[in-house]
Order: C-alpha cells, then sequence, then structure tokens
C-alpha cells in the first residue's frame, strides 16, 4: 500500500454531457467517415484544493472540417471547445485552474490511415487555457524539430521517459509503444519495460503511457507485460490509450490500481471538494 497522497476516481457519469463531430479513416477503411468524440464528467479525490479539475484524453486521431479549404486538427478543435463547456456546464470550476493529461497520437490526416505527424498545434492551444499540459507521445506523433519549442513553454511537461513532481504529485510519463526502434517513438520490449519498472518503484500517483495493459476477463486489448509488471507494485493512477476500449468506466487492478482508458474519449474529472454536476 502506498503511503502518502492517493488519487482516486469515484465517479464518471455513464453519458457523455457533450460531443464533437470529426472525420477519421476507420480501420479497414480507405475513405473518412463521421465520428463524435464523448466528453464524459467524472469525480476524482486527492487533488490539491487549488485544482479544480483534470482533463485527460488520448488518441484524437481526427480533422475537423469547417468548411470545404481548411480542416483543423481534432485535439486543437477540443481544446478551444473545453473553455466553452466548462462555462456552459460546470459554473464554479476554472479551466485555469485545471490540468491536462495527453496520452499521445494526438495527429491525424485524411489522406492515410496511421500517418505520422507533428501535433504541436494542440498542445499548444491546450497551453493557453489550462494551468498546466502534462503528457506523452504517441507512436503516431512526430514533432521534429519542433519538440524543442513544445519543451520551452512554461507550463507544458512532456514526458519522454521521466518523472515530474507538482503540487505534491508524482507524475511519470513513458512515450511510445513497444515495437521497431527505427520507427517513431518505439522502444525495445526490454528497455520499455524497465523503464516502466523504475518509474513504478518510485511509487508515483498518476502514471502515463501511450500503451494500454492488456485485460483478458474483459477482453480489452493491450500489452500483457504491462499488466503483470503493473500488477507487481503499490496501487496508482494510469491514464492509457493506443488500444480502444468499449467503456468510459475505470478498471481497477487486484493491486487497487485504477486505469483510465482516454483511447478516443475525453473525461473531465472534477475535484472532489465540490459536489459532483
Amino acid at each position: 500500500m502506498k503511503i502518502g497522497t492517493v488519487l482516486k476516481i469515484l465517479k464518471i457519469n455513464e453519458h457523455p454531457i457533450e460531443y464533437i463531430d470529426y472525420l477519421t479513416i476507420p480501420h479497414g477503411d480507405l475513405i473518412a467517415q463521421k465520428f463524435q468524440l464523448p466528453i464524459y464528467i467524472g469525480e476524482i479525490e486527492g487533488l490539491a484544493e487549488n485544482i479544480d479539475s483534470i482533463v485527460v484524453s488520448s488518441d484524437l486521431q481526427g480533422v475537423c472540417q469547417f468548411d470545404q479549404t481548411s480542416s483543423i486538427l481534432l485535439g486543437e478543435v477540443l481544446a478551444e471547445s473545453l473553455p466553452i463547456i466548462y462555462e456552459m456546464y460546470l459554473t464554479g470550476f476554472s479551466i485555469k485552474k485545471s490540468w491536462a493529461f495527453l496520452c499521445g497520437d494526438l495527429y491525424a490526416n485524411l489522406e492515410k490511415r496511421g500517418s505520422s505527424g507533428n501535433p504541436i498545434q494542440v498542445w499548444q492551444t491546450f497551453a493557453q487555457y489550462f494551468e498546466q499540459v502534462i503528457g506523452i507521445a504517441g507512436n503516431h506523433d512526430d514533432f521534429g524539430i519542433n519538440l524543442n519549442q513544445l519543451k520551452k513553454i512554461e507550463n507544458v511537461h512532456f514526458l519522454e521517459n521521466d518523472v515530474v513532481k507538482m503540487n505534491g504529485l508524482n507524475i511519470a510519463g513513458l512515450s511510445g509503444i513497444i515495437g521497431r526502434t527505427d520507427k517513431n517513438f518505439r522502444q525495445e520490449a526490454h528497455v520499455y519495460l524497465n523503464s516502466l519498472e523504475k518509474f513504478l518503484k518510485q511509487q508515483p500517483d498518476i502514471v502515463l503511457t501511450h500503451l494500454s495493459p492488456h485485460l483478458e476477463e474483459y477482453a480489452f486489448l493491450g500489452e500483457p507485460q504491462l499488466t503483470k509488471i503493473l500488477e507487481r507494485y503499490a496501487d496508482n493512477l494510469l491514464f492509457c490509450g493506443h488500444s480502444h476500449w468499449n467503456t468510459s468506466q475505470t478498471v481497477t487492478l487486484k493491486n487497487n490500481t485504477q486505469i483510465l482508458n482516454a483511447d478516443s474519449k475525453v473525461f473531465i474529472l472534477l475535484n472532489k471538494k465540490y459536489p459532483l454536476i
């Protein structure tokens, strides 16, 4: 059992509070189709009183088209929409006193499914509205020379293989996935898993991985070795993506680690010091 700060997601409402329409090329297809990004409201305990809420999302691999000549990354549209959602639905909660957690794969285009590209504009837009933006890269994020530019933004914390302490919280982040090292943000299995173990030995409060663990009992796809390692250490709160899970709820491992898969979803988790909307 971990001593100190204990974060726990208490509840996530079953139905989304809003949707954002977007286009993406689905698996096995060549033509873009319309989808909706659901935005859920939940409640979390253990946050410091000066943090009103946290937003968690991953795999925003879509674009929004408002006319025939221009398209905007889904993540940018989400970041621009969230202040309006706070104003409409979350009276008393300030987005400027909230943190955003981004778990990777924030780029997309409508020419080729699974293409890689630079999502720095998504990060920059989130940084305009949130007090802090903490996140990692997915295997389809390719910042190129802009990565240094991203790291210079004062309220942005890009975690490639790092642990950062903020406002009493230890936050660990591991970018990328297991795979061929000649490709973007991929590591050999033993390197990736050893890095994760080093983080977990430090008893972080929040862990960000792009990969999700594999949970056979729920038929949730992911990495089985990740599951085994998570269960060896003290409980924490894991935010992840990459593999889509057909649920909006958290899953708890036998060691009480809570997992929130945010693939193609958005969660606004309100600090328990306020009543749940």
